[in-house]
């Protein structure tokens, strides 16, 4: 043989070898088949790079989490975020109570890029896990770290490392507690002997302007000692608490945390379980893709972590994945998250209708501003209820948000029955709402009607306009709940409710048969090529469902739709396909219903852990737009499923469903109604099945 074939044959195995070599090697690069992602329940990340990350929560505090599996990432500290802790009105970051770093002395470890990488958020347990080698030059960690936010203490979080050393010695433990700069002063800090011979770090902060006080205890070892391929575990546990009262926040943190001491396993339990429990309503579609499964899966998981029973506080657009618009409560919480969560969770969408109970004295002294009577609630609101939207924008004129609000306080009582709550909180929200639109409605003698002047429509790229047609349907609709509920509870009802309804303009086009958007729409700059920022005429058909007499409203319905769905700017905010889909379903075109609740989260999906854009552009990278995420819910609940409330007739819940025709099946867990629980099935053909729960005994 000779030479140069002897050569020829080495080069080739060697070449061989390399590339066996290589193939072997650990990577954490996905392949095609472990990028889809599309586990009904377990979303998956495989880079350790990845620039969206997620959040956990529970519906009071919160964490951001990125690529290092902790508070932090390359060092930087994420904010946290807690419900109602606001400082000039403003949501601030809380302490960053989720960062955990280990350290060899001097050298912190970081996670090695080159080995191999995981991380999975189980929506079934709320828990999120990182599957990572941290190095520190030749010493590395492997194993895994865990994080929740418990569902059932609203106070406790715990972070659980299990790893595994190449190395013997000691790893040293850090966790920093990073506050936004000028938002917070400590006012104290201390280690804590507690029971059982444990101790902890209780720091207790307050806002500088509005005094509230939070209280952090921090329980978590400073080093431990190690021996090479012996796992080792480390948990960090955490209690956080805030209140108007210093002392009693520290109370109530360090009896959350001594009794989660007592029992971290049992904490966790209670913590699985609670996630359980809200999983017991839940949406299943049969005959789609995994992937829109967990679409509906993770929108709904990441809602069900921004609200909790018995919270005071609201959902800002963004929950508490992000302080973005300052935590500011808008229309999104009561006109798009709430019907979400009504029928399967009505103890969780009570606290957004409570929430604007609570802050009726400040929407009473927004209308005292302007020598108007009863309550102007704000555009956008933080802790009092205040106007905070900033000064000069023409936002401070969406006044249509006050029908939103009593629309919402209706919705919650046709649902659930409550008289009492309806006397005690609802009544004087909607009776205070009724009042300010019998003040606001202008007499036109001219044309001898009611008008509503100089406000901004939902589509805000109208500005300020006259008789914008959803405020003014949404503010007859508040003035005849108002009625309804005084005539139901026996109080004494204001006789220009009824009057200002019955002549307030409705615009309203009788040769087209169709809604009329405002005044001015279809001239000038709201000509043909005009493109509203969202839906609006849309609105009157869902979710105001408003009736003219002695019209064909299913034919009007028709036209409206089929005239404004294509004038709305498709680079527009999410919610404008979900209400369309609705639509759609209700108007029996199950086809553009299908492909309408598509469009309602498909183009707003961001990253491996499924974080929802705002808009189809992708500049929001740091947070969760949970009104858009109830889209698709509200999309399938009052679209596909075919619910529907009816405002002044029967106290029933009805059906009218639009399957789409690859579903074979939907089910729909645990809806509730007015005391019964019962799952709807949905069947080819539109057929329904209504399974009755029976109560636990």
């Amino acid at each position: 043989m000779s030479k140069s074939l002897l050569r020829g044959i080495a080069v080739i195995a060697f070449v061989v070898a390399v590339v066996v070599a290589l193939l072997l090697v650990p990577s954490h690069h996905p392949t095609p088949e472990r990028a889809r992602n599309d586990d009904p329940w377990v979303l998956v990340n495989y880079n350790p790079n990845d620039k969206y990350g997620t959040f956990l929560a529970n519906g009071f505090f919160s964490t951001r989490l990125m690529g290092d599996g902790i508070g932090s990432q390359g060092g930087r500290p994420l904010p946290c975020f807690a419900a109602g802790f606001y400082d000039e009105e403003k949501l601030v970051p809380v302490p960053t109570w989720s960062d955990l770093r280990f350290y060899d002395g001097r050298t912190r470890f970081v996670v090695d890029g080159k080995a191999d990488y995981k991380q999975t958020l189980d929506m079934r347990t709320g828990i999120f896990t990182t599957y990572a080698t941290w190095r520190a030059g030749r010493k590395k960690l492997t194993g895994r770290i865990q994080i929740l936010v418990s569902r059932a203490d609203p106070n406790i979080a715990l972070i659980r490392a299990e790893l595994r050393p190449n190395f013997s010695g000691v790893v040293h433990i850090r966790a920093a507690e990073t506050c936004a700069e000028g938002s917070l002063r400590k006012l104290h800090c201390a280690l804590i002997k507690l029971a059982g011979g444990k101790s902890a770090t209780l720091t207790v902060y307050q806002t500088k302007h509005s005094k509230i006080a939070l209280a952090l205890a921090v329980s978590i070892p400073t080093m431990v000692s190690v021996h090479k391929n012996a796992r080792f575990e480390i948990n960090k546990l955490v209690s956080l608490s805030t209140s108007a009262d210093a002392d009693r926040a520290r109370k109530e943190a360090l009896e959350a945390l001594a009794g989660a001491l007592a029992n971290e396993d049992a904490a966790i339990e209670r913590h699985i379980k609670a996630w359980e429990e809200l999983w017991k309503s839940d949406i299943r579609i049969e005959g789609s893709s995994k992937k829109q499964q967990q679409i509906i899966h993770s929108c709904m998981f990441y809602i069900l972590s921004s609200v909790r029973e018995g919270n005071k506080w609201s959902i800002p657009p963004m929950g508490l994945s992000n302080n973005a618009f300052s935590g500011h409560i808008f229309w999104d919480a009561d006109t798009w998250i709430f019907p979400a969560l009504i029928l399967q969770h009505p103890e969780l969408a009570r606290s957004i209708v409570d929430y604007r109970h609570r802050t009726l004295l400040g929407a009473m002294k927004n209308a005292r501003q302007f020598g108007m009577p009863g309550a102007q609630y704000a555009w956008e609101s933080g802790y009092s209820g205040l106007e905070v939207t900033p000064e000069g924008l023409p936002y401070r004129h969406e006044r249509h948000i006050n029908g939103d609000v009593a629309l919402a306080q209706w919705q919650y009582f046709l649902a659930t029955g409550n008289l009492d709550w309806l006397k005690t909180n609802a009544w004087p929200v909607i009776k205070s709402t009724a009042d300010w639109w019998v003040a606001k409605a202008k007499w036109n003698a001219q044309k001898a009607r009611y008008e509503i002047l100089q406000v901004v429509p939902p589509d805000e790229s109208a500005e300020l306009v006259n008789n914008s047609v959803y405020t003014n349907a949404v503010a007859v609709l508040n003035l005849r709940i108002a009625n309804e509920v005084a005539r139901i509870l026996g109080e004494r009802s204001n006789p220009q409710w009824a009057q200002v309804a019955e002549k307030l303009y409705i615009p309203f086009d009788a040769t087209a048969r169709r809604f009329i958007a405002f005044d001015g729409y279809g001239s000038g700059r709201f000509g043909s090529m005009y493109r509203a920022k969202q839906a609006d005429p849309e609105l009157v058909i869902y979710p105001l469902q408003f009736q003219i007499p002695g019209l064909n409203m299913n034919e009007v319905y028709h036209n409206t739709f089929r005239f404004y769905a294509p004038r709305v700017h498709k680079g527009g905010p999410a919610m404008t396909s979900s209400v369309h889909a609705v639509i759609a379903a209700r108007l029996g075109d199950c086809s553009r219903a299908y492909a309408e609740f598509v469009k309602s989260y498909k183009p707003f999906i961001r990253g491996p852990f499924n974080m929802f854009n705002e808009k189809p552009s992708r500049y929001l990278e740091n947070m969760c737009f949970l009104t858009g995420a109830a889209g698709p819910i509200q999309a399938i609940l009052f679209g596909i499923a075919g619910a529907r409330m009816d405002y002044f007739g029967s106290s029933e819940l009805t059906f009218k469903p639009c399957l789409p025709k690859h579903w074979k099946k939907l089910i729909v867990k645990n809806i509730h109604w007015r005391g019964k629980t019962f799952d709807l099935t949905v069947l080819p053909g539109n057929r329904i099945q209504i399974k009755p729960q029976i109560p636990d005994a």
